[in-house]
């Protein structure tokens, strides 16, 4: 009888651990004023539907996607208050920490034949959980204007679908189960790519197991075909479409600037080759001449102070596209040297291809000097987190941001919002510091290439070793499937931007923390097979002896 309530009291003890940590966690965020935060990007998001909700049309600004602008537009359209953002946005996060406990309960069936104890399993998915929700870099997006805020509920739904199609599919059998969960995949991962364009490497590494269902044996042709027209049909009627019509061509011309600015000091090298070459272009040697020495000017003035975070870069690429109060960037003066904005998108295109095309060693240089950003040893910028953040500093920095559109003030919870950013810039609240919370980032920031390799060595070892593949041989690849997020969205923010900008790193936190737990899972599972083993051998060794 003790020793049944032991086991009783041991196998509560994880659900107690979860409750507790949900109930801390909503205080945590419900304490705190409803009022979001700003940054200097907001209004590319709230700028559409602050428009629509003027009376002018609903239309993309910065060339940025519908989806994150149209769900501000139909909350403050419904409730008529930006409370109810924050409150929805925290809500997500809540949500983000129970998928995540999901999606470790999913991983749990790749590994039938467990040595750890269930409670401790389970312990270690309220673990990974009680990370998520208090880490303050996680409470920070939830709180601010921003795709960030919804962006890694969306991701950690779609791994979570995946985690189910591959159980279902390749595990139980199940096809009615697969189709669904294999189809809300393919939506999701769409989805998240029009919230962040970084996660468009994503989308196909993100559906492996959907492309390895489709051309193995074992399924009817009408189920493999259903699985991928009706997402793909749903995608296109939901997503691509409303895109496509709200998609304006200033956008094209966004894209086209931003390229040309991250990728400056190798276009204008390629400017610099191709005078002395006298190549020929559709630009006059003098038109370059004189665009080659306003970009090495402007170089010039983005390093140093300018620059000193931008060390992988080397340059301060916002400074050209943005420059300095009282002083034109240097993509204006590029404006009012060709006569236009479309005549700016047109060459910033064109050198922008001339130059992958004429300088490929330079932009390969560029990519692995991004992917050491982010895999670099000892640190992951994925974990970097603020120990403390104080609210009069984020609602003064608020403050400041939303000044600069005259259009707020005109709608009137915009002006409530004003006031009320205003009020809070000397509010004695903070968020944070959590202890436990910041030593795990801090040693999961340290260990994460470790990790990372790990899983490499791990799906390797499975293959060769037939005794390893029955013990490891689903969940060694699906370990190194979790880690082909992180992957596909370093390797797009490498060839089109710039991952010195810490938040590009920072909105990979729920996925990265999620492989990086299941991994120490599987490390420990190892350590337990190994010792086994050695046991085995030893008793095996003494019988032997005993019998001699």
């Amino acid at each position: 009888m003790p020793q049944l309530t032991r086991s009783r009291s041991l196998d509560t003890l994880p659900a107690l651990a979860l409750a507790l940590i949900f109930a801390w966690a909503t205080w945590e965020r419900l304490r705190l004023p409803l009022t979001p935060f700003a940054n200097p990007d907001v209004w590319a998001y709230l700028g559409p539907g602050l428009d629509a909700l003027l009376g002018d049309p609903f239309r993309e600004w910065f060339g940025q996607c519908f989806l994150y602008p149209g769900f501000l537009y139909v909350l403050l359209g419904a409730t008529g208050t930006f409370k109810c953002i924050t409150l929805v946005q925290s809500l997500l996060g809540l949500g983000t920490g129970a998928l995540m406990f999901f999606c470790w309960m999913e991983l749990g069936h790749l590994l039938p034949a467990s040595r750890l104890p269930r409670f401790a399993f389970k312990l270690m998915g309220a673990a990974l959980v009680g990370v998520y929700l208090f880490s303050t870099a996680t409470m920070q997006f939830e709180r601010t204007l921003n795709p960030e805020a919804v962006f890694p509920f969306v991701v950690i739904l779609q791994v979570y679908c995946n985690l189910r199609f591959i159980r279902s599919r390749f595990i139980d059998g199940q096809p009615g189960h697969a189709l669904l969960s294999g189809g809300s995949a393919l939506f999701l991962s769409v989805a998240a790519s029009l919230l962040k364009p970084s996660f468009s490497g994503v989308v196909v590494l993100g559906n492996l197991p959907i492309i390895i269902a489709i051309f193995r044996p074992g399924q009817s042709a009408w189920g493999k075909l259903l699985l991928v027209a009706l997402p793909l049909l749903g995608t296109a009627l939901l997503l691509v479409w409303p895109e496509y019509k709200l998609r304006q061509a200033a956008g094209s011309v966004y894209l086209a600037r931003s390229l040309f600015s991250i990728h400056a000091d190798l276009i204008n090298e390629q400017i610099t080759e191709d005078l002395a070459r006298h190549a020929r272009t559709p630009y006059s040697p003098e038109l370059l001449a004189g665009v080659h020495a306003a970009l090495t000017e402007a170089l010039g003035e983005s390093r140093g102070e300018q620059g000193k975070y931008w060390h992988a870069l080397g340059f301060n690429a916002d400074y050209l596209r943005f420059g300095n109060p009282g002083r034109p960037s240097f993509l204006r003066q590029l404006t009012q040297r060709l006569g236009g904005e479309e005549q700016t998108g047109n060459f910033c295109r064109y050198y922008y291809w001339r130059t992958v095309r004429g300088q490929p060693a330079a932009m390969a240089a560029k990519i692995a000097r991004q992917f050491a950003v982010f895999y670099r040893i000892r640190r992951c910028p994925a974990y970097i987190t603020n120990g403390r953040i104080e609210l009069s500093k984020e609602y003064r920095r608020s403050t400041e941001c939303l000044a600069l559109q005259p259009k707020l003030p005109r709608y009137p919870p915009g002006a409530t919002l004003i006031a009320r950013t205003e009020a809070l810039s000397d509010s004695a609240l903070h968020v944070g510091p959590y202890s436990l919370t910041h030593l795990i980032n801090r040693f999961l920031s340290k260990t994460h290439l470790f990790w990372c390799v790990w899983a490499v060595l791990l799906a390797m070892c499975a293959w060769k070793i037939q005794s390893l593949r029955i013990v490891f041989g689903t969940a060694a690849p699906v370990l190194l499937f979790l880690y082909t997020y992180n992957f596909g969205t370093v390797l797009t923010l490498a060839i089109g931007h710039s991952l010195d900008i810490g938040r590009y790193s920072q909105y990979q936190f729920a996925y990265t923390l999620l492989p990086d737990f299941f991994a120490v899972w599987l490390a420990v599972e190892s350590l337990m097979l190994f010792r086994y083993y050695l046991r085995k051998r030893q008793n095996v060794t003494y019988s032997s002896r005993i019998a001699g």
